[in-house]
């Protein structure tokens, strides 16, 4: 991870509406699942590769979040909060200043997940390219567990592309949260809220977004039926 920043980020300033009453009063990063939460998965995974300066932007009940951030003392977190909801390309976009204009690593808290060896976001970073706009990591379809669509992207030639209608569901692969981004995508943004998708879209079209399959235990806990599915698991081995 030669060529990527010290620091990480975490995207946790999401409304979580999915859960529904699971996250009236509790942000979906801190949903419990076991004995862990997915922001404490995120965040430990970061710490386990050797990050320990992270950035994580916050926005609904986002006083739980800083209040649970607290006993994760062994590195310096730098809380970014949005008082109007960035989404995730214009969250980034707030923070940029701190990743030194070097390609950033860059992870969802809105997952379940057991990371694999070598860790994936080693994988991830030793993958990037500087003709890449980004690397991420995904995951065969039929192994994503708790994720009702129909895939985000085929691989050619170890990049990534939407699907079409004539790519097989065994060929498919999800996006699994995870992923190294080139700052020029970022820099020419302003900072309002602004989503990522269209600019993995550019990417393809490009031949600038490159993937890393993920083989560990992955579930979207974005839904109730996930949820359930996570929380039937034995626990995680980051806690």
């Amino acid at each position: 991870m030669m060529n990527i920043s010290l620091t990480a980020m975490v995207l946790a300033a999401g409304f979580g509406k999915r859960l529904g009453d699971i996250t009236k009063n509790t942000p979906k990063p801190l949903v419990t699942i076991s004995n862990t939460c997915c922001l404490d998965l995120s965040v430990n995974a970061l710490k386990q590769v050797g990050f320990r300066r992270i950035i994580i932007n916050t926005h609904y009940h986002a006083n739980q979040i800083e209040e649970h951030v607290k006993r994760h003392n062994d590195i310096e977190i730098i809380l970014s909060y949005e008082p109007i909801l960035l989404e995730t390309a214009g969250g980034i976009r707030k923070v940029l200043p701190e990743f030194e204009n070097k390609p950033f690593v860059v992870v969802n808290a809105d997952m379940y997940w057991q990371d694999t060896n070598p860790s994936i976001i080693h994988q991830v970073a030793d993958a990037f390219q500087d003709s890449d706009n980004f690397c991420m990591a995904v995951t065969p379809l039929k192994n994503a567990k708790g994720h009702s669509g129909k895939g985000d992207f085929v691989f050619e030639n170890k990049l990534l592309r939407k699907p079409t209608e004539d790519d097989l569901e065994a060929s498919r692969y999800v996006y699994i949260g995870i992923q190294v981004i080139n700052p020029r995508v970022i820099e020419p943004l302003k900072i309002e809220p602004l989503a990522l998708p269209r600019f993995y879209k550019e990417a393809v079209e490009k031949k600038a977004l490159r993937g890393v399959i993920f083989d560990g235990t992955w579930i979207d806990v974005g839904n109730v039926d996930g949820l359930i599915l996570a929380r039937n698991l034995t626990p995680t081995p980051y806690i």
